[in-house]
């Protein structure tokens, strides 16, 4: 009876004053950009794989990593800082130190990216939770699905966006993508950024089930499936089980 007197005010509780998952006070919509009709263009980061080519000068194309801090070896350019560079950028970058090199004395080289090593993480109430490649002007939906998409357990219209801030604390938005998926509303739909985590937590009905299971269900020996029903004619109580 104890039992059942706690689950009924757990249900009302989470029924009736769900809370948001992020304390309004923490919650930053203004810190984060919303994806713009046309998108931004991607900035190189480190691990990212690059392939130049070289029109005029096919014999000084090449492909590789961007290092750990930033830059980018060629054979014969010798190394170029390219990290938070677009890769137009990339390549006038790699243009002026072939031309300084006296290597060519025009260079049009065209740098396009093989591999995305940037990622966003994807964590909670997902069915592949972990890192997702970030490319140009991806929104968290798409990082959801990514991630290959909710749960049944998911509250999707309360995630959690959480971002690295310029002072290293992490500054948090919350997002209903349920008014982004039904009503197209923009406000919800926000440019990732590298190392971004997404949150989706646990729906109330699931918080529910999962306190049903580690206090009723597991400390009581009975099948909570089972039915109890009495023979009026024997006097006699039988147990039935339900499928």
């Amino acid at each position: 009876m104890k039992k059942l007197l706690c689950l009924g005010l757990l249900l009302a509780a989470l029924t009736g004053c769900g809370g948001p998952s992020v304390d309004p006070a923490q919650d930053h919509p203004e810190r984060f950009p919303l994806v713009q009709p046309l998108p931004p263009e991607y900035h190189i980061g480190p691990g990212d794989s690059l392939s130049i080519i070289m029109p005029y000068n096919p014999e000084l194309n090449y492909e590789g990593f961007v290092g750990p801090d930033g830059r980018f070896t060629m054979p014969v350019a010798g190394t170029v800082l390219v990290a938070g560079l677009t890769p137009d950028q990339a390549g006038k970058a790699i243009d002026a130190t072939l031309i300084n090199n006296h290597t060519v004395r025009q260079a049009h080289s065209s740098v396009t990216i093989r591999r995305y090593a940037q990622v966003v993480y994807v964590g909670g109430e997902v069915k592949l939770p972990g890192a997702i490649p970030l490319h140009s002007s991806m929104d968290p939906l798409q990082a959801i699905t990514g991630a290959g998409g909710l749960l049944d357990t998911a509250r999707s219209e309360d995630i959690v966006l959480i971002r690295p801030g310029p002072d290293g604390k992490p500054i948090l938005r919350s997002l209903n993508l349920d008014k982004l998926i039904h009503h197209g509303d923009p406000s919800q739909d926000v440019a990732l950024h590298p190392n971004d985590t997404i949150f989706v937590p646990k729906s109330t009905i699931a918080e529910v089930d999962l306190w049903i299971n580690q206090h009723i269900d597991q400390p009581l020996p009975f099948n909570r499936n089972f039915d109890f029903s009495i023979n009026q004619n024997s006097n006699a109580t039988t147990t039935t089980p339900v499928p």
